[in-house]
């Protein structure tokens, strides 16, 4: 199958930019069953190495510098995207795709016109983000910014997001919201992957300790650190004195998370370019959340990794063949929560069980292997029938 992959940063491996790691695995295991060219916007940080390990693989690779996609105000296309547009129909007259894949919403515009079929690869929905932000907002100011979010990107996915044959998403959340713009028939759920061999499993964890992982800036990341720290905790220290809880973030920590570690047996770490050693150096991985869309992947470090999950059946939605009892443990009000997690403290066979078992579903189908042969299968499906046949 001949494959158009168009992505607004460039892929490469080793890589550990949440933005741009399932594309660059994705785009890994394709050149390695299929013919694949590449059109990709670059920026300051590509590097001749990086650039070096794209060509190495691709049949074709052509490049744009990035820039704006959309106008902040009117929410329409921006100049750099007419140039992305302009490379990839070049491209694709020479290259006659079978399948055209686009890597993020914002390059929905693209599928428009386009003679080959159209993945457009959306992970979440922008418009779910944007009101989740307006709901948490703790300011006027900000709860209007998030409003006026909201409004770009509902026209966003109106206006555009018909144009592509299927779209793609990580969550039956984020599937439910796509469905008020696009067919719910062309919305298709991929769940988020990761690397097995890289997260290897290992039951290593303090016995006492709790940990959630998070953008500890996000408001709703924070409301979850706030709940867990503030009501969770409490009530599992009552019967566990011991226990104790580490917030660990990637990104930014906001005030109101940063003061939780004044909070007993509480302790916040923000900024971290890795958390696996939290992971692992925790008993127990909690996960609070009121909402799934765009945590997948969070959720599967800890299963990969070895640690036993406690988490609310919302954080469980993108995860389709989790089974609470035998892969996690999930709860919903706070003494759920602190029961749940007195069980995996005081019970070691349980504990070992459901990180065994979590492990082993992660690496029958949540390994980046799997991810890309379940995108193989969707492009099969849409690709003229002489490409299948020529692939087989």
């Amino acid at each position: 199958m001949r494959v158009l992959f168009v992505t607004p940063r460039l892929p490469y491996l080793p890589c550990h930019e949440a933005a741009r790691l399932a594309a660059s695995h994705l785009v890994d295991h394709l050149v390695s069953h299929h013919t694949v060219a590449i059109v990709a916007a670059t920026g300051g940080g590509d590097t001749p190495a990086r650039r070096g390990w794209l060509a190495s693989r691709a049949a074709v690779v052509e490049t744009v510098p990035g820039g704006r996609w959309r106008r902040a105000l009117s929410g329409r296309p921006a100049d750099a995207l007419g140039a992305l547009d302009r490379l990839v129909r070049w491209v694709a007259t020479g290259f006659a795709p079978d399948v055209i894949h686009l890597e993020d919403a914002l390059l929905a515009p693209l599928a428009r016109g386009t003679a080959a079929p159209t993945v457009l690869a959306c992970h979440e929905s922008a418009t779910l983000r944007a009101r989740d932000v307006r709901r948490a907002g703790s300011s006027a100011w900000r709860r209007l910014a998030a409003r006026l979010d909201e409004r770009v990107e509902t026209t966003w996915a109106r206006t555009w997001f018909g144009a592509a044959t299927a779209c793609v998403v990580e969550s039956e959340d984020d599937r439910r919201a796509l469905a008020e713009h696009v067919a719910l028939e062309r919305v298709e759920v991929i769940p988020a992957g990761i690397d097995d061999a890289k997260h290897a499993y290992r039951r290593s964890g303090e016995p006492w300790r709790l940990v959630f992982t998070g953008d500890l800036s996000a408001p709703r990341d924070v409301e979850a650190a706030r709940r867990l720290a503030g009501a969770i905790l409490p009530r599992v220290r009552r019967d566990v004195p011991r226990a104790e809880l580490l917030l660990a973030g990637t990104d930014g920590t906001a005030d109101a998370a940063r003061a939780l570690g004044a909070l007993p047996g509480v302790r916040v770490t923000g900024s971290l370019g890795d958390l696996r050693a939290s992971v692992w150096g925790a008993a127990v991985y909690v996960s609070p959340l009121d909402a799934g869309f765009g945590r997948t992947a969070r959720l599967l470090e800890p299963m990969a990794l070895g640690t036993p999950v406690v988490a609310s059946p919302p954080t469980l939605s993108g995860l389709p063949g989790v089974v609470a009892g035998q892969h996690v443990l999930s709860a919903e009000s706070d003494e759920e929560f602190a029961s749940a997690i007195r069980r995996l403290l005081r019970e070691p066979l349980l504990a070992n069980t459901l990180a065994r078992t979590a492990r082993q579903l992660v690496e029958r189908r949540f390994t980046w292997r799997t991810v890309a042969e379940r995108y193989e299968t969707l492009y099969a499906r849409l690709a003229p029938a002489p490409a299948v046949q020529a692939t087989a």
